[in-house]
């Protein structure tokens, strides 16, 4: 199988350039498409960059130039659901854009995506599971060996979770806490918000090819995001993001 992965920020990715066997490099619209193997599957890497029309640019070209079969999208997101706390990583069973509304056109509802009839990009339920053992496993198994305890306890990370469920995308990093209850109030399923996955999930959505999206909550979509942000990003983010998709890849 040939698996894509993906990560909107080059620390999201960035303990995987450790683990690829390389045998080479192609540069396509600003991107560096790193094409090897992992535990016996052809991999091709990248750094999307931020934003929606970066995730969907460089979905389509993992899919159509380098023919990946399955796209994993890691990384972090914003927690909506108060369940979630620093630490804790959802696994998408649905992804969609909350900005998306054209709902003062007739006949639209909102978040819709338009000619597609729907607004809601589901992931298959074999990868969900797959995804979610797969936390579990690095959570439970490796993440204090990866991390020491210093940097746990800055952050409260003492015994972090994993939960299934929606991942909502949008072109905004939230910080405000209003903002989140206004989306919760359309969407009371709602886990975490991030930038990209919606735009990926409907490359994938239109040309058949399976998504396994896996955030890792980086903050709480509060006031305090940016700082929360900023330093986990730096210190805690990559083994994460990193260690929860090589697990996954080592199952498929």
């Amino acid at each position: 199988m040939r698996i894509g992965i993906m990560g909107a920020m080059e620390e999201e990715i960035a303990l995987f350039h450790e683990k690829i066997k390389f045998f080479k490099q192609e540069t396509i619209g600003l991107r560096n498409y790193i094409i090897g193997t992992l535990h016996n599957h052809e991999i091709v890497l990248t750094f999307s960059r931020w934003g929606k029309v970066a995730a969907a640019s460089t979905a389509t070209t993992i899919i159509e130039r380098f023919g990946a079969d399955l796209v994993i999208f890691t990384g972090v997101a914003g927690a909506a659901s108060k369940l979630l706390e620093i630490g804790d990583v959802v696994v998408a069973t649905e992804v969609m854009q909350y900005d998306m509304d054209i709902s003062a056109l007739p006949g639209f509802s909102r978040f819709e995506i338009p000619l597609l009839g729907l607004s809601r990009f589901p992931v298959p339920d074999n990868y969900v599971k797959m995804a979610a053992e797969s936390a579990e496993s690095y959570l439970s198994e490796s993440l204090k060996k990866d991390l020491n305890s210093d940097i746990l306890k800055k952050f409260s990370i003492t015994n972090p979770k994993v939960t299934t469920g929606l991942i909502a995308s949008g072109d905004r990093f939230i910080a405000d806490y209003n903002s989140i209850k206004k989306l919760i109030r359309s969407l009371p399923d709602l886990q975490c918000i991030e930038m990209e996955g919606g735009a990926a999930a409907q490359v994938c959505y239109e040309h058949k090819i399976p998504i396994i999206l896996m955030r890792t909550i980086s903050d709480k979509a509060n006031h305090s995001a940016v700082v929360d942000f900023s330093t986990f990003i730096k210190k805690i983010a990559p083994y994460l993001t990193c260690g929860v998709a090589d697990n996954l890849i080592r199952k498929i």
